[in-house]
């Protein structure tokens, strides 16, 4: 078997909100574990506190011979959970004890955790983003800089992922809702920058993509337009009738499709990353997040979408196994390949694109 590096952040339920949203719960580190031991790997798991602690921890086991890294940043600094720290700092230490890891690069992170960064990315690409205005809450309220937009606007953290700070008080239809909102967030998160944008009122899709040189897309996954805005808990707990899957004879497939593979080229994505879209009154499709440590909860989009076409979750994992272990030029165990043969089959013969 080959030695794994499993790195998680994960608190008990009662704890995973504000700061510690994104932190995975106890009952998706042991599937993850379970699934990682599946694949032919003897697994070293380590909840990251610190970067002290990880440091030491590698210190005392078998040079593993990857990571899979499902952590954000360290629990002793929660604000590297979230502000893109962490993940850098984390590849980093991992990149000193010559350990390769799964997910993207630490740059491609930092992209994806600061969602200004990943829209004047994607804007310098041509691709769709809806017109947006960042700035300090501090200059914000210092009346410095103001946005250009009309509203109805949205408002979030330009850093941070689970829908921190985001709930029905970010969508603003005036200047004292808009106020009142950056107040909240500088209140709840300190002068980090916030993200102003123009308010899109269509239907809200999500994309999953794995791969590398070949990508595989997962079956999209579109929003009831009744869900609201899409805050932590309707993530979480999504009702039964919230989300259905798009065929790939519906019209609205291929340009989706196309524009999550042609968002994963232009950050230079690696492994999986899921793409949120979201359609302007007219329909139009635009770009308003990329996850690059997409939720593998059982509940989560990622999961709901590979089980639609009967990829269990072991074989999920074993897909993005495989597409990190080729990236990086190393043998993978021949249960990975096995499992990874058996998904990859099923997405082919679902006709789901292969770029």
């Amino acid at each position: 078997m080959k030695d794994l590096l499993f790195a998680f952040n994960c608190v008990e339920d009662g704890r995973r909100h504000g700061l510690l949203g994104e932190c995975a719960c106890p009952q998706t580190v042991e599937l993850l574990h379970q699934a990682l031991y599946a694949t032919g790997h003897q697994v070293w798991p380590i909840n990251v506190q610190s970067p002290e602690q990880l440091t030491s921890y590698l210190q005392t086991i078998p040079q593993p011979v990857l990571a899979f890294v499902y952590a954000e940043g360290f629990l002793d600094r929660p604000e590297t959970l979230w502000n893109g720290e962490g993940q850098g700092l984390l590849r980093e230490i991992l990149a000193q004890h010559r350990i390769p890891s799964t997910h993207s690069t630490p740059e491609v992170m930092q992209l994806c955790r600061h969602k200004h960064l990943t829209s004047t990315r994607l804007a310098a690409f041509g691709l769709p983003v809806p017109p947006f205005f960042a700035c300090t809450p501090s200059r914000f309220l210092d009346a410095g800089d103001k946005p250009d937009l009309d509203f109805p606007l949205f408002v979030k953290p330009a850093s941070g992922g689970a829908s921190l700070g985001v709930d029905e008080s970010s969508l603003v239809f005036n200047h004292r809702q808009l106020l009142k909102k950056i107040e909240e967030l500088y209140h709840h998160l300190g002068d980090l920058p916030v993200m102003i944008e123009t308010y899109l009122p269509g239907r809200e899709y999500t994309v999953g993509v794995i791969g590398n040189d070949i990508k595989y897309v997962l079956p999209p996954m579109a929003f009831s337009p009744n869900t609201g805005i899409r805050d932590l808990e309707k993530k979480r707990n999504p009702l039964e009738d919230s989300r259905e899957f798009l065929a790939p004879g519906d019209p609205r497939w291929h340009p989706m499709v196309n524009l999550a593979l042609a968002t994963f080229d232009a950050l230079k994505a690696s492994d999986v990353v899921r793409i949120d879209l979201k359609e302007d009154k007219d329909g139009n499709l635009y770009i308003i997040d990329v996850n690059g440590t997409p939720s593998l909860s059982a509940h989560g989009s990622l999961v709901a979408m590979a089980e639609h076409i009967d990829i269990n979750y072991t074989q999920l994992i074993s897909i993005i196994l495989k597409s990190s272990y080729e990236r990086h030029r190393l043998e993978a165990p021949g249960k990975v390949l096995e499992l990874a043969a058996e998904a990859i089959e099923k997405l082919v013969s679902y006709a789901t694109l292969v770029a």
